[in-house]
């Protein structure tokens, strides 16, 4: 696999709603101004890591990011009680040489909403892994920024040590390239670029 090259990306999370279009929710969305701290560390053998944010309206909020579950969770503090985080605006480097894995993923928007609103339709089941991230917009040093508008078919595989998430994206350019997330690694790579006569799923 790491004969593929790695791509910046920009992803969405979603804990909660289903996502076919990004429309965010104005009242609750939240810009990220900068982030004050991050690090990474093992909870119970899982890796998790750690976020203080300022948003651009004055917030200072601190999250969790299950790197291995794809989960977003905003941490209890007083003024956030019954709140949560469903959608989240995500850059996921390429570059490895950093800090942190933490220091790999920079939040750049989420949504801050009551926890009522969030779990509206949410049976206590968490959607599939590979449901709860998808790429929005992506380059590398052979494609320049391609927005992704459609995703005609996604899986995942299970690998022996880790999970990969395929995508197959439609980007603004009516362009279909294959990309894959490697869980543990915390990679974006560029696999092909698709003929669209070849997909089966449209």
């Amino acid at each position: 696999m790491n004969e593929f090259p790695l791509v910046d990306m920009l992803a969405i999370f979603t804990r909660y709603s289903a996502l076919d279009q990004l429309d965010w929710r104005l009242p609750y969305r939240r810009d990220v101004a900068r982030v004050r701290s991050c690090h990474s560390k093992e909870e119970g053998g899982v890796r998790k890591s750690f976020y203080t944010i300022e948003t651009k309206s004055g917030d200072i909020i601190d999250l969790i990011f299950n790197e291995e579950e794809l989960l977003w969770s905003l941490v209890p503090a007083p003024g956030y009680e019954g709140k949560a985080i469903d959608r989240v605006l995500v850059y996921v480097q390429r570059h490895k040489h950093l800090p942190s894995r933490a220091h790999r993923i920079i939040p750049y928007r989420l949504e801050l909403l009551p926890e009522e609103m969030a779990k509206k339709h949410y049976d206590g089941t968490e959607r599939p892994l590979i449901q709860r991230m998808q790429p929005y917009r992506f380059q590398s040093g052979k494609i320049n920024s391609a927005q992704v508008t459609r995703i005609p078919t996604r899986r995942m595989e299970d690998v022996i040590i880790t999970k990969e998430l395929n995508y197959v994206v439609e980007t603004d350019a009516n362009r279909f390239f294959h990309l894959v997330y490697i869980l543990d690694q915390m990679d974006w790579r560029f696999m092909q670029e698709v003929d669209e006569e070849l997909l089966f799923v449209r």
